[in-house]
């Protein structure tokens, strides 16, 4: 029984050593498990870091090409206006040219008249004995020719002062081409150089998104943001469309209570009874855009549709405007009356610029290579109030436009003139 019984104790203490063996291998596996946990918190927390970092650094890049391009665009249309000067210069010259020829051909036949008339002096009409009329009516010629070439000379003179001056406008003129031009040049230069720039930012930021499938949170992280965005901007919108309101009433409530006076003290008005003299008006939404028909409204930038509303955008996300491709720096135009609420860099949209067009209707212009306006400014339809490009990060050009009612995104297609 001795014997059984330490064999029994030996198998006993083997097993639980066993066991605590293997507790210990379990203890030290979970802390290996909770060390890469932490290890892989950190990573996405520096990821994250790094994230925003790059997101802060294409803003301020981007944003440095909105202002650049702004630049080039104003130094464009000034050399665009600057040339038409040029060429009504060069007709207005050229006119002169052949008007200062026809007054010379003018004046020169007019000496060469008094020159054969001036044979005849008045003292050889006396001593010929020449009747008084005669004399008197050839004096009252040659007055008359005299004041001819008076009038010649000094239309002449004239023609010749606006020739010169003609000519310093000129050449004042082209003098500022020329330096537009090497501005031109300067800031074009400057624009590649910001551009290369944003590009590597751009590629940056694109491969740390890539890295822990951080795609999808980024963007519904920016249609967050541009909800947020919306929704402020409709809050101000309300506003100050309730303060036209209350500002029309007043208006009118004032009017109503100089008339009533005025009737009271019977002062003598040219004004019917029980009107102000002008058509009362009610204050309006900004714009006309609730009241357009559908299938009327200009497209904002002549390019390709790349992508439709509706369509997949990721496998949980769908486009709710439309992607337009086209070259940087072509022209983005309003649909319609309106009033910019908001214009400034947004994550994911890049340069976005929102109109609001009242009766709740609102049009948004994101990726944007420049912004031409700013929140305040009114604009009309087909108005350039952009410059289309491939702000917020993304690899081709083009404008992304959406069009929201009430704040809910609706399909733009059906609104947009047929093409």
């Amino acid at each position: 029984m001795g014997l059984h019984r330490l064999i029994v104790s030996m198998l006993l203490s083997t097993g639980l050593m066993a066991g605590a063996f293997a507790w210990a291998d379990d203890g030290a596996e979970l802390k290996k498990v909770q060390g890469q946990i932490a290890s892989q918190r950190q990573d996405v927390q520096q990821q994250q870091k790094q994230l925003k970092a790059l997101q802060q650094q294409l803003a301020r890049d981007e944003k440095a090409i909105s202002a650049q391009a702004r630049e080039l665009n104003q130094t464009r249309n000034r050399l665009t206006e600057l040339e038409t000067t040029l060429a009504r210069l060069e007709r207005e010259h050229e006119e002169l040219n052949r008007q200062s020829q026809r007054q010379q051909q003018l004046l020169a036949e007019q000496l060469r008249a008094a020159y054969q008339n001036g044979r005849h002096d008045y003292l050889k009409l006396l001593l010929n004995g020449q009747d008084s009329t005669d004399i008197d009516r050839l004096l009252h010629y040659y007055a008359h020719l005299n004041q001819v070439r008076a009038d010649a000379l000094k239309e002449l003179s004239q023609t010749r002062e606006r020739l010169a001056d003609n000519r310093r406008q000129a050449e004042q003129s082209r003098n500022q081409l020329n330096q537009l031009l090497a501005r031109q040049q300067t800031e074009q230069q400057q624009l590649e150089a910001q551009q290369a720039k944003r590009n590597d930012t751009a590629k940056q930021l694109n491969a740390n998104l890539q890295q822990g499938n951080q795609r999808l949170t980024s963007l519904q992280q920016a249609a967050n943001q541009l909800e947020q965005q919306i929704k402020a901007a409709q809050e101000r919108a309300a506003r100050e469309q309730a303060a036209r309101e209350k500002a029309e009433r007043e208006r009118q409530e004032r009017e109503r209570l100089a008339q009533e006076r005025a009737e009271r003290e019977q002062t003598p008005t040219s004004v019917p009874a029980g009107g102000s003299g002008r058509t009362p008006v009610v204050a309006k939404p900004s714009g006309n855009f609730g009241g357009l028909a559908k299938g009327s409204l200009p497209w904002p930038l002549n390019g390709q549709l790349v992508h439709r509303f509706g369509t997949a955008r990721t496998s949980q996300l769908t486009w709710k405007g439309l992607l337009i491709g086209a070259p940087a720096g072509r022209d983005v135009r309003a649909v319609a009356n309106g009033q910019v609420v908001y214009a400034d860099w947004l994550n994911g949209f890049g340069m976005v610029m929102v109109i609001d067009h009242g009766k709740g209707y609102m049009s948004l212009y994101g990726h944007n290579q420049s912004l031409l306006l700013g929140p305040g400014d009114r604009v009309s339809a087909g108005q350039t109030i952009a410059l289309s490009g491939e702000s917020g990060g993304q690899s081709r050009s083009g404008l992304y436009f959406e069009i929201r009612y009430q704040g809910q995104a609706i399909d733009p297609l059906p609104w947009l003139a047929r093409r």
